[in-house]
């Protein structure tokens, strides 16, 4: 039930997500959350969280389970893909608790961690996404390296699928344009009902540092999204 969309360069990353989350019962949508975070920053550290799917785990809506991750997480000691492996052993457990209490459909919850590890001169991108169907739950890992862009959710199915050659040696702001082309796609697709809509919120990431260039949305106590400044870094010199 969402759209993200990641670009990642050789000395950035950009982030982009729909604030949309519905809640299901017996397959009928029965309500709609338009300010929903989904991307969720490393404090002091240039690493972010995306999520996406199923959006309750432990009993606790996302962005305070991420948080729970986060306070025991040592991220400046550790590769963009070791952090992926410690949030994978820590979601596992909540995650096939979830997909199986839900048991329903073609069940879904992904994580991505994004961003400059430790030690690491260049970005990458790691996929976690695990799946219930037919009462088997399995999760697969994605890697993501410079250049690239990646779709996320149910929302890729609504756009035209998207190319990394037109964003080779363009600028952040030309990259953001070629996100928000991708997110009104989908987001004014012509359908029944679009899971794919609400606040749409997005990080830059370089080497030293995230910021939010379009702000998540107000602050909700279970989510805690960041209020760190809306700036936008610069490009280095290509």
């Amino acid at each position: 039930m969402t759209l993200m969309l990641a670009s990642i360069r050789p000395y950035d990353v950009v982030l982009t997500a729909d604030g949309r989350s519905t809640t299901r019962t017996k397959g009928v949508v029965t309500g709609i959350d338009d300010r929903f975070q989904k991307l969720f920053p490393v404090p002091d550290h240039p690493v972010v969280i995306g999520h996406l799917g199923e959006n309750h785990l432990n009993g606790k809506p996302v962005g305070e389970f991420l948080s729970d991750f986060m306070r025991q997480l040592n991220a400046g000691n550790h590769t963009i893909v070791e952090i992926a492996d410690q949030l994978r052993s820590f979601a596992h457990p909540a995650v096939r608790l979830r997909l199986k209490a839900i048991n329903g459909g073609d069940l879904r919850c992904g994580l991505w961690v994004a961003g400059f590890g430790a030690g690491e001169e260049h970005p990458r991108l790691v996929e976690n996404l695990w799946k219930w169907k037919d009462q088997v739950l399995s999760c697969d890992e994605k890697q993501f390296l410079p250049l690239s862009v990646v779709e996320g959710g149910d929302g890729q199915k609504q756009i035209h699928p998207a190319d990394w050659h037109i964003e080779k040696d363009k600028s952040i702001e030309e990259v953001r344009e070629y996100h928000k082309t991708m997110m009104d796609e989908a987001i004014n697709a012509k359908l029944a009902f679009n899971s794919v809509g609400g606040q749409v919120h997005e990080l830059v990431i370089t080497r030293d540092e995230w910021k939010w260039t379009l702000p998540p949305p107000v602050e909700k106590e279970d989510q805690k999204p960041s209020t760190q400044p809306a700036t936008l870094p610069t490009s280095p010199p290509s």
